[in-house]
């Protein structure tokens, strides 16, 4: 047994409750006390006048990238494309190919992404991606685009940029034919970052978006190998091979539409700055509806990635739909839900649909002159990541981070929702913690297991220097520890 004390210990149960010490055995707990009591033969760990909330859950991530990408070219903080082609010429290749992540073509001098002739004076030889920063457009060098088994010729003049199915194309080919040794070292990597900060369990998706599992079964029989818990997602629309690995979900980010920064999030009115054109919704609504119904009748728990309000009027309505004719309440997933009006909104919570969210998306893109206003214009703005309204709704709220797209932090996230542009969706900070603690767990049915800190639940926290309830900086408070299941994974200045 383990006697963990000295701490203040929030239960996130209730807001203001907590205990002195908390008594563990065999990674669960198994008494909690408001006054450190006296006990022999136990082993006591001095927490030193900290502060513990249950271990972080970051409801979404694509961990494959991001331990992948972790390794490769991050081009986030360049100026202009000349430090692009410095940074990447510098870059050892991973299995024979360069990857560069979170491009940002509007954050350069130039404003344009580079072309294929230009990647292929740096790497005529190495097949080359560059992921733009929300991962649904790249560019690729002329290797690649010979090396890649095209389903359409690309068009003459190909400049090396694509959208939409040939991004996952390409994204997907340089992500395959890594050894098994290498797609493990990835994911150690994502799990290493992940206890640095303070998350004990991470969602992640694998698989391509169509029927390919890619690694789903590599990463099943290798969970117990991580000091962070993977709840896998098998990211597919092949609902017999969902059922055939037994996973008990289904998507992630299987795309019903693509980004505000693409152009290619499907709005039901134009673009502010590009009145041409309202997005694009990936698939037909007799896909989804025969997708969604399906994946319901076999109790298969559904997350969709949908960004712009007509993307998530799509899905809402057949999530509706096989609801009211089939009630189950299996929690079906929105992921994102970025743009919603509050008829959007009452109409999910009267499905009790869930959502998960990104807080972090409105920290980098809204604000004055932000992506936001450049392309849903200022009234819209208002109307993008309405987590306070989603709280008012009793609507099940979970956050997460969309690693690699931004930083698999949830101190971060917790700050952003506390700090929202718009103050009528800002949370309270015991809200905001909510999302990646309580909430983040009751949306995969692990509330039994972890979440909050309660009797025989897992042992799962994070031990933190500064009271987040206390703090007005809380991205910058420093994390002392990440425990599971009652063993130190991470203890910060350990070597």
């Amino acid at each position: 047994m383990k006697l963990f004390y000295n701490a203040k210990f929030y239960s996130m149960r209730k807001k203001g409750e907590y205990f002195s010490a908390i008594l563990t055995e065999n990674g669960k707990i198994i008494e909690t006390f408001t006054k450190t009591p006296k006990r022999e033969n136990v082993e006591k760990i001095d927490l030193q006048d900290s502060f513990v909330y249950p271990g972080f859950i970051d409801t979404h991530t694509h961990s494959f990238e991001g331990g992948l990408y972790s390794l490769s070219a991050n081009l986030e903080n360049v100026k202009n494309l000349d430090e692009v082609f410095q940074i990447i010429a510098e870059t050892k290749p991973i299995s024979d190919k360069i990857f560069a992540f979170h491009f940002d073509e509007n954050s350069v001098l130039e404003k344009r992404f580079p072309t294929k002739i230009e990647l292929d004076k740096i790497s005529p030889d190495i097949p080359l991606i560059i992921r733009r920063v929300d991962g649904h457009s790249c560019v690729i060098n002329s290797k690649a685009t010979e090396m890649i088994d095209w389903e359409k010729p690309l068009p003459t003049d190909f400049n090396g940029h694509l959208f939409k199915r040939q991004n996952g194309k390409a994204s997907n080919w340089f992500n395959r034919n890594l050894s098994d040794e290498f797609i493990l070292k990835a994911y150690s990597r994502a799990a290493k970052i992940a206890v640095e900060n303070g998350h004990t369990t991470v969602h992640t998706m694998v698989g391509n978006g169509f029927s390919d599992l890619k690694h789903f079964q590599l990463i099943k029989d290798n969970l117990n190998k991580f000091p962070v818990e993977f709840i896998l997602y098998p990211q597919i629309s092949d609902v017999q091979k969902a059922l055939s690995v037994n996973s008990p979900r289904i998507g992630g980010c299987i795309l019903a539409d693509g980004s505000f920064g693409s152009y290619t999030a499907a709005l039901s009115e134009p673009y502010s700055d590009n009145n041409k054109t309202s997005g694009i919704l990936y698939r037909s609504d007799e896909f989804w509806q025969n997708f969604i119904q399906k994946a319901h009748q076999n109790n298969l728990q559904i997350a969709i990635h949908c960004i712009g309000d007509k993307a998530i009027e799509q899905i809402l309505k057949f999530y509706e739909k096989v609801e009211s004719e089939n009630p189950k309440n299996l929690k079906h997933i929105i992921i994102h839900n970025e743009l919603t009006s509050n008829e959007i909104l009452d109409r999910i919570a009267k499905a009790r649909v869930s959502v998960s969210m990104q807080p972090m998306f409105d920290r980098l893109w809204a604000g004055k002159d932000g992506l936001y206003e450049n392309r849903l214009g200022k009234k819209r703005t208002l109307q993008t990541n309405r987590l306070a309204s989603i709280f008012k709704r009793n609507i099940l709220l979970a956050g997460g981070s969309d690693w690699y797209i931004t930083d698999l932090n949830a101190l971060q996230g917790i700050n952003a929702a506390t700090k929202m542009h718009n103050k009528n969706e800002q949370l309270t900070p015991f809200q905001a913690t909510e999302i990646y603690t309580k909430k983040a767990a009751e949306i995969s049915n692990d509330d039994t297991k972890f979440g909050t800190l309660e009797k025989q639940k897992q042992a799962d926290f994070v031990v933190l220097k500064n009271d987040i309830f206390n703090e007005k900086n809380i991205d910058k408070i420093k994390i002392l520890a990440t425990i599971k299941k009652g063993k130190f994974v991470w203890k910060n200045g350990a070597k």
